[in-house]
This record gives C-alpha cells, sequence and structure tokens, in this order.
C-alpha cells in the first residue's frame, strides 16, 4: 500500500516538504543554472504550476546553504560555488498581503519587512513610522551589502486584481514602479533577485526601472524547470500510478496513458520539445484516485485568475474552434505587453489555457500553433467559452448536469440516455447559433466540445486505415466512434442514416490501435428540429 502522505499536495514549503520525506521533483540543477549567478531573475508560469515552491527552495538554499538539500543534483555544486556563506533573504508574496488601495498595500508591505528584521536579526538603521517600504529596502540593503537576497513572489497580483478600476491600477503600478526603481539602484548590493508572476508585461513600465532583469522564460533550457517531465513520473510515481491503476481498474500503461491525456502536454519554449504535466493536477490525481480523472485546475480556481476576466469578452465573436487552434509567430511568444493591449491570445498562452506545437506546413517547414495541452485545459477552456465569452452565457449547473450525464452515459454504456443528452446539447448549445445547423462538421463540435466539457477523451477526425471518423470517444478499456449526417429536409433522413452506417462499416472506422471494445453509430442530426432524427448502432 503506498503513502499517500509522501506526495506533497498541500505543501508550498521547500523545508517542511524536505522534513517530512515527500517527494521533491529535482530539477535543482537548473535552480543552479540562474542562482549561482548575481542580478534580478524574472520567471512567469501559470497559477498551480509550483511558483511558490520554487521560491521557497531558493529562500532555504540561500538562508541554510544545502543543509535541507542533501542528495539533489544541486548539493555539490552549490558547496563548491558558496562555500558554506548564507545570506538574509527577504521573501515577499504579494499575494498574501492584506490591501485595498496602494496605502494599504504599502502598509502591508512595511510591517512585513520589519517583522523580516526582527525575525532575522538584520541590523539595519533607525526605521521611522513614514518610511514608506522603498525606503525600509533601501536602508535594508545599503546598512547589509552583499548579503541580502530578494525574493517576490506574485508581483503583479496588485495589478490583475485591479483592472476593472484604472485609477487603482495606476495607482497601484507607479508604486510597485519605484519599488523596483529602489530594487534597481541597489542591485549590485544585493546578493541575488528573483520574481514571479503569471504576466509579463514591460510595457506598463513596471519593469522598466529593472532594465537588466533576466527573464528565464525567454531561454530554452528553463522551459522544464517547473512541472513533472514523462522521465519524472515514472522516477517519483510510478508506484502511485500503479495504485491508481489498480484502485481504477486499469493496467498501468493504461493509467499513464490517461494521466497524459488529462494533466501533460505543457511546453513552455519554442526550442525546448520537453513537454510537462500539471504538477497540482497530478498530486491530486494520485492522492485521491478513486474519483477518477477530474478537471483539478479548473476546480481550484487555476484556470480562472481576475486577469482573464478583464479581456476575455473581447473574442466574443470568434468561434470556439479557432481559439482552440492558433497560428502564431515566434515574436508574438516573447513580447512583453500593456496590461490593456495585451491580445487574448497572447493572455490565454500565459495563463496556461494554450501551449506550443509545432506542425509541418505546406513548403516543407515548420509553423507555430497555440493549442490546448491536454483534456484538462481543454475542458477548462471550453467551460470558459461557454460561461464567460458566448454572448448567452450557459449556467455553471447546466454545465455539470451535461458533464455528469455524458460520464455516467458512457461508463454504463446506456446508448439511448447518450443519443437523448446529445440532442440536448445541440438545442443548447446551437439554439443561439446561425451558423450552427448549416453545416454537418458544425454540430459534430457542438457534441465534441459538450464532450470536451465532461472531461471525456473525444477527438475529431481520427484517421482509420480507409479514412477519418467524425468523432471518437476513448474510455480505457472501449472505443466509441461516430459517424455523423446533416438531414436538411425530413425526407432525407433515413438515406442519409444508411449512408453513415456503410460509410462506418466500409472505411473501417475505430479499428486502430489500441484494440478495445469498438461501438460504432450512425447518427442523422435534424436541422429544422436541432436534434437527432435518427441513429443506429453499426454492427
Amino acid at each position: 500500500m503506498v503513502d499517500i502522505t509522501k506526495l506533497p499536495k498541500a505543501k508550498s514549503g521547500f523545508e517542511e516538504l524536505r522534513s517530512l520525506n515527500q517527494i521533491y521533483v529535482d530539477h535543482t540543477d537548473l535552480i543552479y543554472e540562474f542562482a549561482y549567478l548575481d542580478g534580478p531573475n524574472f520567471l512567469s508560469r501559470p497559477r498551480r504550476f509550483g511558483k511558490s515552491l520554487l521560491v521557497s527552495t531558493l529562500e532555504s538554499l540561500f538562508s541554510h546553504g544545502t543543509t535541507f538539500f542533501k542528495g539533489l543534483k544541486i548539493e555539490k555544486l552549490w558547496e563548491k560555488r558558496e562555500k558554506g556563506n548564507t545570506y538574509k533573504v527577504i521573501h515577499l508574496d504579494f499575494s498574501s498581503l492584506t490591501f485595498s488601495d496602494k496605502n494599504e498595500f504599502n502598509s502591508d508591505l512595511c510591517k512585513r519587512l520589519k517583522d523580516i528584521i526582527i525575525t532575522l536579526n538584520i541590523k539595519v538603521r533607525e526605521i521611522f513610522d513614514d518610511d514608506n517600504a522603498g525606503t525600509i529596502l533601501y536602508k535594508i540593503v545599503t546598512d547589509n551589502p552583499g548579503q541580502i537576497v530578494l525574493l517576490i513572489d506574485e508581483y503583479d497580483y496588485p495589478l490583475t486584481h485591479s483592472l476593472d478600476d484604472k485609477s487603482l491600477f495606476e495607482d497601484y503600478r507607479k508604486y510597485i514602479q519605484g519599488l523596483f526603481g529602489v530594487i534597481k539602484s541597489q542591485t549590485s548590493k544585493m546578493r541575488f533577485i528573483f520574481i514571479t508572476g503569471v504576466g509579463r508585461f514591460a510595457k506598463t513600465s513596471v519593469f522598466s526601472q529593472l532594465n537588466n532583469l533576466r527573464d528565464l522564460g525567454l531561454e530554452s533550457k528553463f522551459a522544464p524547470l517547473l512541472g513533472y517531465t514523462e522521465d519524472d513520473m515514472y522516477h517519483y510515481f510510478d508506484e502511485y500510478v500503479e495504485n491508481a491503476a489498480n484502485i481504477l481498474k486499469l493496467s498501468k500503461e493504461e493509467c499513464y496513458a490517461q494521466i497524459k491525456s488529462h494533466y501533460d502536454g505543457y511546453r513552455f519554449h519554442v526550442n525546448n520539445d520537453t513537454l510537462l504535466h500539471n504538477p497540482w493536477s497530478v498530486l491530486n490525481f494520485l492522492a485521491s484516485p478513486e474519483e477518477g480523472f477530474k478537471n483539478f485546475w479548473y476546480e481550484t480556481g487555476g484556470a480562472y485568475p481576475p486577469l482573464i476576466s478583464k479581456y476575455i469578452k473581447s473574442i466574443q465573436n470568434t468561434p470556439l474552434t479557432q481559439i482552440q487552434k492558433v497560428k502564431i509567430g515566434d515574436e508574438e511568444l516573447s513580447d512583453f505587453y500593456d496590461f490593456f493591449d495585451v491580445p487574448t491570445v497572447s493572455l490565454l498562452y500565459q495563463t496556461g489555457y494554450l501551449t506550443v506545437r509545432t506542425e509541418e506546413n505546406d513548403l516543407g517547414g515548420e509553423s507555430l500553433f497555440l493549442v490546448p495541452p491536454n483534456l484538462e485545459v481543454k475542458s477548462a477552456l471550453t467551460k470558459l467559452y461557454y460561461v464567460k465569452i458566448r454572448k448567452n452565457a450557459v449556467e455553471n449547473n447546466v454545465i455539470k448536469d451535461f458533464s455528469t450525464a455524458l460520464v455516467n452515459n458512457f461508463e454504463t454504456h446506456n446508448l439511448e440516455r447518450m443519443i437523448k443528452t446529445f440532442s440536448a446539447a445541440l438545442n443548447t448549445f446551437g439554439y443561439d447559433d446561425n451558423e450552427a445547423f448549416n453545416s454537418e462538421h458544425y454540430c459534430r463540435d457542438i457534441i465534441y466540445f459538450t464532450l470536451t466539457l465532461s472531461g471525456l477523451n473525444a477527438q475529431r477526425e481520427v484517421i482509420s486505415a480507409n479514412g477519418r471518423s467524425d468523432l471518437i470517444v476513448e474510455l480505457p478499456e472501449s472505443r466509441y466512434v461516430f459517424e455523423f449526417k446533416l438531414a436538411k429536409e425530413k425526407n432525407f433522413e433515413e438515406k442519409l442514416l444508411e449512408e453513415a452506417i456503410e460509410q462506418t462499416k466500409d472505411k473501417r472506422y475505430g479499428e486502430i490501435l489500441p484494440i478495445k471494445t469498438l461501438t460504432r453509430i450512425a447518427v442523422v442530426i435534424s436541422a429544422n428540429d436541432k436534434n437527432v432524427a435518427m441513429w443506429n448502432v453499426c454492427e
């Protein structure tokens, strides 16, 4: 029996994690690559991707040397570099501060700095009541040259939480710009500076003061710094995957495949092909595998930061299919933007809804695309679209009804109810769309996106020996194949159903590896009634 307490599901503190002998996925060789140098560093990543654990790891490294790093890749490298040196680490998490305006933000930040002075026994000249945070930081650094390390987590939290109030946003922007100006002036006197956030927004001039900032996200070697690689999964979590497979009555290979489909696929640099699992989702699944492959990212707030809500309506007239695959250029991935003119596609990339893929183009070269990295995120993006973007939004409880119904329909092989749910989806998600019932593929996509909302592994136009099937749903031990026809007139329905049945058989749709129990269904949709008019299982 595996020890679930070894999974660091609820921990973001490195030293506590190590003291409890919990699993720590060792990418510390990459940490060394930037931590041994002086100067300010910056890294942006989506929420729930381990930024806070990284900051905590750096705090321990500079505060206590390799005390908590025994056996990790960085241990000998760091001992050789630092020779036992330790530093006073100022760790500021902007998301943990309590504030409603600039003055409260400054007040709480000052309080944190004063607490750190006492806790770390930092020797500093007198701090006056009217000193702001920048002044206090200046005094700390100038009185302790070469001894201070500054870590700022979630620098953009005040900015992204004030986007609906331009005046308040501007107050925060000017304040943080001033604070970063102080940091720049004292960079040479600090051992190390590290800043994290979700967004990369230099054009606001927040970062204009830190013009020597090293953006780790622009360097391909740091792409795998956060997240779990496929090798990490086998090395650190193999017994937990085996435990999950036993509970879910899957083979271990199939369990790995399902984890990969649901939680893998993030790629953070165009020149680094490493794909990464979301650590938050993997740990939650392995801790409670009996609950199945849930959408942990969306359910725990990782998928809908305030940054999204400000801009997402700008793509209201864009079809969902176009959002889920966007051609993009190299320069667009590395551009910095102002908070108020960031392209929504770039925002979806920065917040984790889209990730980089390359495909061979007609000229024999490669083109770049942004696509959802996995089923979990594809489901989250689809839900975001229907709940927050679409003109006639769908209520969350309606989506939940569809999700639970479809999962149950497939698990119990209840084809009658499955088709009934398809009809309800066509009415619910297509009723206000003028294009929905003019195209067979459009109707198929409504059903496809409804399946995606449910977290089911649905795929369009899957290649078999003799053609492409409209839609396939993959379950651990079974495969469902659907061939759709759109009848624009009632008297065509029977003929179209016969065509769909023959096409499915002749093309041998679904006869692909791995071999699974196969159910093939021909479906005719009525354009007039906006529902499934006829269907039949293809024997």
